[in-house]
């Protein structure tokens, strides 16, 4: 982090300081809050699933019991076979002196049971005369079973003096068949289970599922498991847990204590906020310290941070404060409709050597230091002034109108030239070349800038010093330097609107029957649509550092196209790379892959470099040429014989193919010599044991010579035409 960012990140936090810590608290404050009511959740999932266990449990024991008794009632009518039969045959005729014992061995037997009756197939008791009339909700159950044949919807039965429910199991008699004998039982288990398996703060009730908010039973305390209570649907809704039991009219219903959750969240409540007192407490004291040893340090840092950012000499703004506020200004201006206003001046005083080498170095910084002075007491308060390097100014003026830009920067040279300080004779005059740069949609970067501004005052001081160029003039190196700066400006969009194609041309086997091979050539299409041929972009593509882009781009989309032909496997293509490619250390990397990405077959890709970037960059391109070869590609030598030192380098570059610069070939029907220079060119790679390529071949006869001499390969616009290449789907 530079001086400049912690100034403002520390004059931020004092600034701001205590909203930080009220904030910081808030947060605190309410994290503690959410962690409190989310263990409350969690302690609430726990006592679902705690309920969940418990209802499972109390179903599984309840139909335990059931099946227990029913089984016990079985036996014992097999146990009592002939008394049961004696009451069964004599019916109403039956003396309650018969019945009386079998009753007692029942409830000596049977825990809990109450009575037993004989039920008729239409549902009437025989042994009425005995026991007496059924209450009306076991008339209702007895019905209910005689015409289901079978016994699903138990529930309990209340009198004035007592509860009980019964179990109807058939009649074992012989003669009983479709009859059923009746046991009436005392609901006493039903509430021991439940109480068995209460947990703490919890409370359980057999509550009716047909009859909603009626209690069968529960475990709170007093008699109310002898009376049935009704609960209205707000009181049901505080139920935390309901789960109907099969084969019965009952829910099993659970409710935690209203008071447990309201205290358990209470407590919670109250230890987030005593955590909550100790860690601001403790934060509004670290705050303090901090906040004291930030004013401490404070004015140190903003020393720091001004020197950062300024000219220890004059105070203006350095090299990087200036950028970085010209990138400000072109980021706005490119979006702004307005293009009228904003200049960028750069000054270089002329020969400033000369006066530290003949007044001193003291002589020459107080100039400068005047300089500061002067302009800033001259221009505009939005102005923004730096101090480039030892001698050099750089000036933004964003409100400056462009018509007014030369007088403007006339002014400021005649400002210079009158600067006068004691330590310099009289007879001493310092000029300044100075540089104008209009901004306008054109300026879309700071390197842009600068170049064209070091372009402009190269300029000044080639005409003589002491002058103003504007870099929007008709002078010729300016001219080509702007023309360039649009090329590049041009391709920079075209990549990022992807508005580059591919074509191809053929290179044709002269001398046998070989699958078709092609070199990969690239066009741009311009904003409104039209091709743009490679010479009015290439070159200056290659000066200014953008080739490497385009290189990658062509050599992503051959890739692309070839995967999308999976049905050719035997055309080969050659792709060109430039010298800024080959000298890329990171070029092998990323052509594998790509190879990788596409499944491209290696050796089906030929590599073209050019003799001249081959040799400029003879290291690197040794290097990528042998890894790539190794892969499985092969290489050609593209113009050759356009070097002086051709045949010298063409022994240490282990290339597969030479292509001989089409200025000899274009002409060889009628140049002699060119003709002579391509036979020896034949000899030599022959005899080097390398294939040749011949470019520009324009007519048939040229073609024929080139056949009859045994030049490998011939390639122009006699052969085939550059074609387009591309798939709409693949771009």
């Amino acid at each position: 982090m530079n001086t400049s960012t912690y100034l403002v990140k520390n004059k931020a936090l004092l600034s701001t300081s205590k909203r930080v810590v009220i904030l910081t608290s808030g947060l605190i404050l309410a994290l503690l809050v959410w962690q409190t009511y989310s263990a409350y959740q969690i302690h609430q999932r726990y006592q679902k699933s705690l309920m969940e266990a418990v209802t499972t449990q109390i179903l599984s024991d309840y139909q335990k019991y059931f099946n227990q008794l029913r089984l016990k009632i079985d036996l014992f009518q097999q146990k009592h076979l002939n008394a049961i039969e004696k009451l069964h045959s004599d019916g109403k005729k039956a003396l309650i002196d018969d019945y009386m014992p079998v009753l007692e061995t029942l409830r000596t037997e049977i825990k809990e049971s109450n009575l037993f009756a004989l039920i008729g197939k239409n549902g009437q008791g025989s042994l009425q005369h005995i026991t007496g009339d059924f209450l009306p909700d076991c008339k209702t159950e007895i019905a209910t079973i005689v015409k289901a044949g079978t016994q699903n919807q138990l529930f309990l039965h209340r009198s004035e003096k007592s509860v009980h429910f019964d179990l109807l199991q058939p009649l074992t008699s012989t003669s009983g068949k479709g009859e059923y004998f009746f046991v009436s039982f005392k609901p006493t288990v039903f509430t021991e289970i439940l109480k068995k398996y209460q947990l703490p703060h919890q409370q359980l009730f057999l509550m009716r599922s047909d009859h909603i908010g009626q209690i069968e039973l529960s475990t709170e305390s007093g008699d109310k498991n002898q009376t049935s209570v009704s609960m209205n649907k707000e009181e049901i809704k505080n139920f935390d847990f309901i789960r109907d039991i099969p084969n019965t009219r009952w829910q099993l219903a659970i409710r935690l204590d209203p008071k447990y959750n309201q205290s358990l969240f209470i407590q919670g409540l109250t230890k987030a906020l005593i955590i909550w007192i100790l860690l601001t407490t403790l934060i509004y004291a670290f705050y303090r310290q901090q906040k004291n040893r930030i004013k401490k340090n404070y004015q140190m840092m903003q020393e720091l941070a001004f020197k950062d950012n300024h000219d220890q000499l004059t105070g203006l703004a350095n090299r990087t404060n200036f950028e970085r506020h010209l990138v400000s200004y072109i980021e706005t201006n490119f979006k702004s409709k307005s293009h009228g206003n904003g200049v960028v001046i750069h000054i270089d005083i002329d020969k400033f050597q000369v006066i530290n080498n003949s007044y001193g170095y003291a002589a020459g910084d107080k100039f400068l230091y005047q300089v500061s002075l002067k302009l800033i007491d001259f221009l505009p308060k939005d102005t923004i002034i730096s101090r480039l390097g030892n001698d050099e100014f750089a000036l933004l003026l964003p409100s400056l109108d462009h018509q007014h830009a030369k007088e403007c920067a006339h002014s400021i040279r005649l400002l210079i030239q009158n600067i006068h300080i004691f330590e310099l004779s009289e007879e001493t005059t310092i000029t300044a070349s100075i540089g104008v740069l209009m901004l306008d949609k054109s300026i879309v970067n700071t390197e842009q800038v600068f170049a064209s501004l070091a372009q402009a005052v190269r300029l000044a001081k080639n005409k003589g010093r002491n002058r103003v160029q504007i870099y929007q003039s008709d002078d010729q190196q300016l001219v080509q330097h702007a023309t360039e700066m649009e090329a590049i400006n041009k391709v920079s969009r075209a990549l990022k609107e992807k508005r580059f194609v591919l074509y191809r041309q053929q290179i044709k086997s002269l001398q046998t029957q070989e699958p078709a091979h092609y070199e990969i050539l690239v066009r741009m299409i311009s904003s409104e649509g039209n091709l743009i041929p490679p010479l009015e972009f290439i070159p200056a593509a290659e000066k200014h550092g953008i080739i490497r882009q385009i290189d990658h781009w062509v050599i992503e989309h051959t890739f692309k196209m070839i995967a999308s032909q999976p049905e050719d496997t035997d055309t080969d293509y050659s792709i060109n790379l430039s010298g800024a490619t080959i000298a890329d250390r990171d070029i092998y990397d990323v052509v594998i892959a790509l190879f990788k990405r596409y499944k491209v077959d290696p050796q089906r890709i030929c590599f073209e470099i050019t003799e001249t970037s081959a040799i400029t960059h003879l290291k690197s391109a040794l290097h990528f040429i042998e890894s790539m070869i190794e892969y499985g590609c092969y290489f050609s030598l593209d113009d050759f014989g356009s070097g002086l030192s051709s045949f010298s380098y063409l022994q240490q570059l282990p290339i597969h193919i030479i292509k001989i610069d089409g200025v000899f070939i274009r002409d060889m029907d009628t140049n002699p010599v060119n003709r002579i220079f391509v036979e020896n060119i034949q000899r030599t790679a022959t005899a080097m044991n390398k294939k040749i390529v011949a470019e520009f071949v324009e007519n048939a006869e040229i073609e024929m010579l080139l056949t009859v001499m045994g030049i490998d390969y011939g390639q122009g616009y006699h052969i085939h035409k550059p074609e387009p290449w591309y798939d709409q789907s693949v771009k």
